[in-house]
């Protein structure tokens, strides 16, 4: 008999631990639409958060990148771990990392000046 439940709870963790990951990796996808930047500098024994504009993800894997008087366009795709690679445009080259906060990313790119910006969903 206590082999028997043995099992079945061997059965009903593998269950779970399969559900876990699906969902897991549902969460990959990221929310398309507008995700708004700032970066961080210290300064007077506090930080300042300083907006640097935004970009919006389209569901045709492209991108528009408004934080100038003339937007950017590009496009971008998204790995396995939900990071976003933008190629073409002002975010040319870059990653937006995600992070353990929802719909938040660390955005680098070869010509930041500011080291890394925080993005996030604001639509």
């Amino acid at each position: 008999m206590k082999h028997k439940y043995s099992r079945f709870g061997a059965i009903v963790l593998l269950f779970f631990l399969g559900n876990t990951v699906k969902s897991q990796n549902k969460n990959v996808t990221p929310k398309l639409g507008k995700y708004g930047c700032t970066a961080a500098k210290y300064s007077g024994g506090s930080y300042q958060y300083i907006p640097k504009g935004s970009f919006t993800l389209k569901k045709d894997g492209t991108y528009i990148y408004s934080g100038f008087e003339k937007p950017s366009n590009g496009k971008f795709n998204v790995d396995e771990k939900g990071n976003l690679h933008f190629k073409g445009g002002y975010l040319n080259d870059g990653t937006a990392e995600k992070i353990d906060r929802p719909d938040k990313f660390f955005l680098v790119f070869p010509t930041i000046p500011d080291h890394r910006w925080t993005c996030g969903l604001v639509e």
